[in-house]
């Protein structure tokens, strides 16, 4: 059943044996987990593409998760990253969280209490250390002010143009693209989590910028109708600030 439900993982029969023998006093052979068990069990063991579901099932909804903390979007993404590097990645000291996954209640519920945990630690270490600042002086949509400053009355031909070239970008390029834009994973962190050399994966996310941008090129003259001497420089404004207006945009487009 976990097979069916991800058959784009090649999870070997006698890795995912093991991984539920190991549970079966908490799972118990239930069926309605045994995706979420194939799943844990591809991310433990760092499989192709499992990264990547586990951020599209999970990533976006961590938010929802949270509540009313949901809606500080400098929590929610700290919270997002704590996650992904502490599930998926572990350090020095731990292995990754994910494998202690058991299966007794399901892979979201477990996700939902991590997100939770870590939120709730993170706005206590701000009530210890963080100034205290009034709300006037906050500045969620700074990055949306900055985008519109630059790209002006082209910012909606740019958005269309962007969603349309993030759509277009193989899978592989987005997830990378996304987890270290918006998420903030350094090249080492998703060199380990991709079992690849930094050298490997630096050369990946700069395949995936690159295709990305060509993209945009395209889908700013093409679907945008954005004039070609006016697309340039558009695409200009984009790359001047390549961290900043990417995490920008990737965030509105996830959204």
């Amino acid at each position: 059943m976990g097979r069916q439900a991800f058959a784009a993982l090649a999870v070997p029969l006698d890795a995912f044996t093991v991984f539920a023998r190991d549970r079966t006093a908490t799972w118990a052979g239930a069926l309605d987990r045994s995706a979420d068990l194939y799943l844990a069990c591809a991310c433990a063991a760092a499989g192709s593409g499992a990264a990547e579901l586990f951020l599209e099932r999970f990533g976006d909804r961590i938010p929802s998760y949270l509540g009313k903390l949901g809606s500080d979007r400098d929590l929610v993404d700290e919270v997002r990253q704590i996650v992904l590097v502490r599930c998926l990645l572990g350090d020095v000291e731990r292995a990754p969280a994910i494998t202690s996954y058991s299966g007794r209640g399901s892979l979201e519920g477990w996700v939902r209490a991590t997100a939770v945990r870590e939120a709730l630690s993170l706005q206590r270490d701000r009530a210890r250390h963080v100034e205290l600042t009034s709300p006037g002086n906050e500045t969620p949509d700074e990055h949306d002010r900055e985008l519109a400053q630059l790209i002006g009355h082209y910012r909606e031909p740019v958005m269309r143009a962007f969603t349309a070239a993030v759509a277009a970008l193989p899978r592989e390029h987005r997830t990378l693209l996304r987890l270290h834009y918006v998420y903030s994973l350094t090249t080492a962190d998703l060199a380990k989590m991709f079992r690849v050399s930094r050298a490997t994966l630096v050369r990946r996310v700069t395949e995936a910028r690159d295709g990305l941008f060509e993209l945009l090129q395209g889908a700013l003259f093409g679907q945008a109708g954005v004039p070609p001497e006016d697309c340039e420089s558009v695409l200009r404004l984009v790359k001047s600030q390549v961290d900043l207006r990417l995490s920008s945009l990737l965030r509105e487009t996830a959204a």
